[in-house]
């Protein structure tokens, strides 16, 4: 989201009739500076109105738009005044990454193996944001040197269900039962997600990345915040220029192109783990 908020993130939670209001939150980014490794902040807002949701963050000069009545994803580049385009099915390679730092693991056939328990109340309460909270420590299967925590609200209007439509929302609407695993880890947890907060033990220290929320409203949401805005130019989407990064590193192929360089001559290449 981020990354629990996300990517961060087809409502069938909370999906309403189109009479309903959606909302808007705003929460508070904070992000190492890659170079300096000093704390970045910035207000990361986010509309979300049934099948569709917006989620704007500045630190990443990113805007993406995620409509599953399309079943298409838009990410708006407003510094470039650029876009590009991606069906719900292959931006979800984008948004399992995001699952990392949840302690789940994404799996070649498009599954994920979602550890139970996911998550362990530790008994430790803060005030977070004015709000009283209660903390949880992710379980699952993290990164060597990564720590996860959650920390949830009841003081707001709002329950999990919320989090969970903005993660069938970014995954495209997974159908496979691995994925009701992860919603159902999520629905044994009383309270909104109000603050997550990630830490990484780096050469240099610990850096902190976390999201708080600051605001929500239940209002009606102007179709035009997924629309593409007019004057912006068709870009390549991240997958496919990762993929061609991919296949330039790889060099050329055929009769005549240089062995791999751990290739033994007279022998066959190792098979592809994917």
């Amino acid at each position: 989201m981020h990354r629990f908020f996300a990517a961060v993130a087809a409502v069938a939670a909370i999906a309403a009739p189109a009479a309903s209001a959606g909302y808007y939150m705003e929460h508070e980014s904070v992000m190492p500076n890659p170079a300096t490794f000093q704390p970045m902040k910035a207000t990361v807002r986010s509309w979300h109105d049934g099948k569709r949701f917006k989620r704007e963050n500045p630190i990443r000069n990113e805007v993406v738009i995620i409509d599953l009545e399309s079943r298409m994803v838009v990410g708006l580049n407003p510094t470039q005044k650029t876009y590009w385009k991606l069906p719900a099915e292959r931006y979800r390679q984008l948004a399992m990454l995001s699952l990392v730092v949840m302690g789940v693991t994404p799996k070649p056939d498009g599954t994920i193996d979602v550890p139970d328990p996911l998550f362990m109340k530790t008994g430790q309460t803060a005030v977070v944001e004015g709000r009283k909270a209660y903390q949880v420590k992710v379980l699952g299967k993290l990164p060597p040197g990564v720590e996860s925590e959650v920390w949830l609200s009841e003081e707001i209007p709002l329950t999990t269900e919320k989090l969970i439509a903005e993660l069938r929302l970014a995954l495209g609407d997974p159908k496979d039962p691995s994925f009701e695993l992860l919603f159902g880890q999520w629905r044994e947890l009383t309270g909104y997600p109000i603050q997550n907060v990630t830490t990484i033990v780096t050469p240099k220290g610990k850096v902190m990345s976390s999201e708080t929320l600051l605001t929500f409203r239940e209002m009606p949401i102007d179709p035009k915040e997924f629309v593409i805005p007019k004057g912006y130019a068709l870009t390549e989407d991240p997958i496919s220029m990762m993929e061609r990064l991919m296949a330039a590193q790889q060099g050329p192929a055929g009769i005549g192109a240089p062995l791999p360089k751990k290739q033994i001559p007279g022998t066959l290449p190792a098979a592809d783990p994917r």
